[in-house]
């Protein structure tokens, strides 16, 4: 069994000009242990289709969002929202293309690290920080102790990205 099944994804867009479809009947599975990469054109629908799944479109854009998108046994289309964030972090996310246009200019880039690790694993606020210096040295910051504190606009473009 897939650890995730999506069968004809449909997203469509309200739009002055009448409903736009920006993902039509897409389907793709993915087993356990399985890396796969959607790859595609500028606009063909690649980021549209994720964030459908996950939930992370304004509900104010999307007209229709159809088929499946079964995640061990879940369909994250279906799911309620309260029930959907307690996937987000622990089993499912959302690695964006341009990491610098998804953190948040005004929050550290160490509160950024620590906030899922509060909400999702329930450390305290200063676990949370240490675990975060150990993240930041994991995947090569320079001078984690210093770096938690930084804002994203003092990072590189490189160590935006750092994996």
């Amino acid at each position: 069994m897939a650890l995730l099944d999506v069968t004809d994804l449909t997203v469509e867009f309200a739009t002055r000009e009448g409903p736009l479809r920006a993902v039509d009947r897409v389907s793709f599975s993915v087993d356990r242990g399985e890396i796969m990469g959607l790859v595609g054109e500028s606009g063909s629908g690649k980021t549209v289709s994720c964030r459908a799944m996950l939930h992370l479109l304004p509900a104010w854009q999307i007209r229709q969002a159809t088929g499946r998108a079964v995640f061990d046994g879940q369909d994250l289309l279906a799911l309620e929202e309260s029930k959907l964030r307690d996937l987000h972090g622990r089993r499912i996310g959302m690695i964006f293309q341009n990491p610098s246009s998804h953190l948040d200019p005004l929050m550290t880039i160490g509160r950024q690290v620590a906030e899922p690790l509060i909400y999702h694993l329930g450390m305290g606020t200063r676990e949370a920080r240490t675990e975060a210096i150990e993240l930041l040295r994991q995947v090569g910051i320079p001078d984690p102790k210093r770096a938690v504190d930084a804002y994203p606009h003092q990072f590189s473009g490189g160590m935006r990205s750092a994996r």
